[in-house]
């Protein structure tokens, strides 16, 4: 789109000529005045993108875009000469560097003619917004932006799979304790059809009523106004009471709230504010009607957050319909009953409407119009381009645009991203925020706060929009992977076309847009089938993102790939098919490049040329074989990612990671280090100019380094997760010398002999979330030590501890995970009563000592799982005798597992 272009353009600039001002010399000032530029025309785009249907708009919205692109592309040629010349220069002796000189000259002359044009042509583009009559945006909605707000379309008889939902909101009626109920969701879930239906009820009781007054305010689209919002309360008031319209006349807010408030001193109030965005009107609403009950739906999950604590809220989230409601509702709308032959296919239309209702009627009207299978599998076929033309689907996909418009520019970009992957795709939202770090998407590194934890702030807000939906937490509830929902997928790739964000060739072997090569930035290559037609185009100079997703492991990679680019500035090869085990120099030529992932591909090495990207960021080669990188110019690293897991090993420290020799201590800008093979001493040491890591893997390392390592890892306060492992299972871990660990720690890994006891400093870690222990050697019982971490949720012991038993006493109040493998002396394990209170998961493995199932277990009220396996046979026959008494805890366990897997235990943090 034309205002993502130019707001990251305009950043980039401005990014530009703070660090890269001495490249730009001589036409610094040109640059800036583009700036300016930029900045007079960018208020005036979200008005001319509202009206692209007037030909002479789409027009000036082309050639706004066209002239982004075209001054992106001569900034990047600039920054790739200059590192070109930058990297020769080495080896270039003097008459070389001399030409050098002068081809530099002769290119600052030819970009400053550049710059020339692009001015005039943007000053141009500017005094037409008059002509064109465009309106300035200042943040909120245009005034003439009005886009239908869904209203409901089912009658309470048909309405299917929300019983518990309407039960609870007229229970909460019920209570005279809570003034507030939020009910939350996404668009289109049925948070207005819900309440509605509730509402209604109230309004048509004739005896007994709850309420004197119910009033229903849609609220607008652009920021709530106090005025506006009480004056049409008092109105509603009115219609129900006209003797109310003299008193409540009023002239201001402040009088009008009070004259409001004095009428309805005496009489209860229900009032539903629906789809509501913020909060800044609710000091006002608590004054003018004391005796109220509100209920507010909304699609931000966070905005129950936002009420001071005086206010006692509820909370009502909706979800989509189980399966079964979903292909009831589906089958009553579409009147398939008569038509069996179709039946296969409704599941399907369920599954891609992600079970939302809206969806589902929408699509169901559709396809009651079509009676055979043939005409319903278009349907599912073209659902992309049906949404944008059909009918029937319309209020869909403007109910799913107006969840889009409603985000800033900055959440725009970060949202259109996903149109990127195939629908359906889930993706690790640490590699979304790598991507977007480099991207430039993500405000600068602050003394405070980091790129990717500013990225951490917009996934959450992208989530709570109800915009995107978790995939996968991790055991403390933080996110690990993230989707959209198909229908929402379409309606991104059509965004990302038609504004020429991003281009998908999919299963097809040239792009249907001909101007491919000069206009998209961004590349997605998705193939599924089979066809051995789809062939790579033949300019893709302008790209500056690829992805390849390739199901079908037919489309590969070769040598000739990475000779296809100029400007590509992020790579991701991620579970590729490759017919190359050995990265090719031509790679060393991507000069800009920020980004590159060869995750999980048959890549065995990497050409020295890689230390040419002076600009990557991201290096990631996890399950790759690559052992060595040529590191020393990479400054610009943030996060290096390798390790290799061999699963064929039969023994089990099967982790085999970096092994550097020289540069360590230049990636001062590394926030991600794993893993790193440790045998040479040098490279401890360089770890001390690390201060900025967040996450560091070491293994592999040597006893006498122990204190080393320690001392360097005191000087990274920022660390939130640490591993660390021995030389082989014997080896010993020398850890005691850490006298101040950073008290940010949240993941510790640890596995080698420790000695007699744990390390005193673990004790010290008040926001561990996280501790596995493995091969640790441990005489005394390490439970006293751990007892008091504050925040501990997942503990881990895997042949640690020598002991015949484990007694959890006190100060285990948050532990939800429990995990014991072999701890073959280990007898019983002792639970005090409510000591243990939130324990949910319990796991114990060859741990051949323990016979009797350990009674205490009854104490673990919230358990939910027991995983057990290789575990003596008597063990297993008291505890299949357990689960048949009535007033046992573990007879109530939805599931108990009996695996014969070797462990369970993994030493390396899985951080996607």
């Amino acid at each position: 789109m034309a205002e993502t272009a130019v707001v990251l353009l305009a950043e980039s600039l401005l990014k530009l000529l703070s660090y890269e001002g001495k490249i730009f010399r001589g036409v610094d000032k040109d640059l800036k005045q583009i700036n300016a530029y930029l900045n007079q025309i960018k208020p005036f785009i979200k008005d001319a993108e509202d009206k692209e249907q007037v030909e002479n708009v789409k027009q000036w919205v082309n050639e706004l875009r066209e002239l982004v692109f075209r001054m992106e592309d001569v900034v990047d040629l600039h920054l790739l000469k200059v590192a070109k010349r930058d990297e020769g220069d080495g080896v270039r002796g003097t008459v070389a560097k001399a030409v050098g000189k002068f081809t530099s000259f002769e290119h600052r002359r030819g970009i400053a003619s550049d710059i020339e044009v692009i001015k005039g042509t943007l000053d141009g583009l500017y005094k037409r917004r008059i002509f064109l009559e465009l309106k300035q945006f200042d943040g909120g909605s245009l005034p003439n932006e009005t886009i239908p707000r869904w209203t409901p379309f089912l009658e309470e008889s048909e309405l299917i799979g929300i019983e518990d939902d309407m039960q609870k909101l007229s229970d909460w009626l019920a209570k005279n304790n809570c003034p507030v109920l939020v009910v939350v969701g996404p668009a289109g879930i049925g948070k207005t059809t819900i309440v509605k239906n509730v509402y209604r009820k109230q309004e048509q009781k004739k005896h007994k009523k709850d309420f004197d007054f119910c009033v229903w305010i849609t609220m607008p689209q652009t920021q709530a106004d106090d005025f506006k919002l009480i004056r049409q309360i008092k109105e509603k008031v009115v219609m129900t009471d006209p003797r109310a319209s003299p008193s409540l006349r009023s002239e201001t807010i402040e009088d009008l709230a009070e004259k409001l408030r004095g009428y309805l001193r005496d009489k209860r109030c229900l009032i539903v504010l629906d789809d509501v965005k913020e909060l800044k009107f609710w000091k006002t609403i608590q004054f003018a009607i004391p005796l109220h009950r509100v209920i507010i739906t909304t699609r931000n999950s966070n905005l129950p957050n936002r009420f001071e604590s005086d206010t006692s809220v509820e909370v009502h989230k909706l979800k989509p319909l189980s399966l079964q409601d979903a292909l009831k509702l589906f089958h009553q709308k579409a009147k398939q009953v008569q038509f069996p032959e179709l039946s296969h296919l409704s599941k399907e239309f369920v599954e891609k409407c992600n079970r939302v209702p809206l969806a589902i009627v929408a699509i169901s009207n559709l396809l009651s119009t079509k009676k055979s299978a043939i005409e319903w599998q278009s349907v599912l076929d073209n659902l992309g381009s049906l949404l944008q033309s059909n009918p029937h689907l319309e209020l869909v996909q403007q109910v799913m645009l107006r969840s889009y418009r409603d985000l800033p520019s900055h959440l725009k970009h970060c949202f259109l991203y996903f149109g990127l992957f195939p629908e359906g795709y889930s993706i690790s939202c640490m590699r979304l925020i790598r991507l977007w770090v480099a991207e430039g998407f993500l405000k600068e590194d602050t003394e405070h706060k980091s790129m990717e934890e500013f990225g951490d702030e917009y996934l959450d807000e992208l989530i709570c929009r109800g915009l995107v939906h978790i995939s996968r937490v991790d055991f403390d509830g933080r996110p690990r992977s993230c989707h959209v929902y198909n229908l929402m997928h379409m309606i991104i790739a059509r965004i990302c076309e038609e504004q020429v964000f991003s281009h998908v060739m999919e299963d097809r072997s040239t792009p249907p847009n001909s101007n491919m090569d000069f206009t998209h930035r961004r590349l997605s290559i998705i193939k599924k089938k089979n066809y051995d037609n789809m062939k790579r185009a033949e300019k893709w100079e302008k790209v500056r993102s690829c992805f390849i997703f390739d199901d079908a492991k037919k489309w590969q990679v070769n040598n000739h790939f990475f000779s296809s680019f100029e400007f590509l500035i992020r790579l991701d090869l991620s579970d590729a098919c490759l017919c190359i085990d050995v990265l090719p120099q031509q790679v060393g030529n991507l000069l800009l490049m920020k980004y590159l992932s060869l995750r999980n591909t048959n890549i065995k090495s990497l050409p020295k040329s890689i230390g040419n990207l002076v600009n990557l960021q991201t290096l990631d080669l996890k399950q790759t074989e690559v052992h060595e990188v040529e590191i020393k110019k990479l400054v610009k690293l943030r996060h290096l990612l390798a390790y290799y897991v061999n699963y064929q090993s039969s023994d089990l420290d099967c982790l085999e990671g970096l092994r550097l020799s020289k540069g360590i201590q230049n990636l001062e800008s590394l926030q991600r280090l794993s893993f790193l093979e440790a045998t040479d001493g040098s490279i401890i040491n360089g770890l001390e100019k690390l201060t900025k890591l967040r996450k560091l893997g070491i293994i592999k390392l040597e006893e006498q380094n122990g204190a080393a390592l320690c001392k360097a890892i005191e000087g990274m306060k920022n660390l939130c997760s640490l591993s660390i492992g021995a030389l082989g299972k014997q080896g010993m871990l020398k850890l005691q010398s850490l006298r101040n660990p950073p008290l940010s720690l949240k993941r510790l890994y640890l596995y080698g002999r420790l000695g007699s006891t744990l390390p005193g400093w673990i004790s010290k870690l008040i926001h561990l979330k996280r501790l596995y222990l493995k091969w640790s050697d441990l005489k005394q019982d390490p439970l006293p030590y751990l007892k008091d971490l504050p925040e501990l949720l997942y503990l881990e012991l895997y042949d640690t501890y020598e002991g015949v038993e484990l007694h959890f006493n006190n100060g285990w109040s948050k532990l939800k995970v429990l995990c014991l493998g072999l701890l073959p002396n280990l007898k019983t394990i002792k639970i005090d009563k409510g000591q243990v209170p939130c324990l949910e998961v319990l796991k114990i493995g060859r741990c051949h000592g323990m016979i009797t199932v350990p009674r205490d277990i009854q104490n673990l009220k919230h358990l939910q799982k027991l995983y057990l396996y290789d575990m003596q046979e008597q063990f297993i026959r008291r505890l299949s005798d357990m689960q048949n008494e009535d007033n046992m805890i573990i007879s109530k366990i939805p599931l108990v597992e009996y695996s014969k897997i070797d462990h369970f235990a993994t030493f390396y943090d899985t951080d996607s």
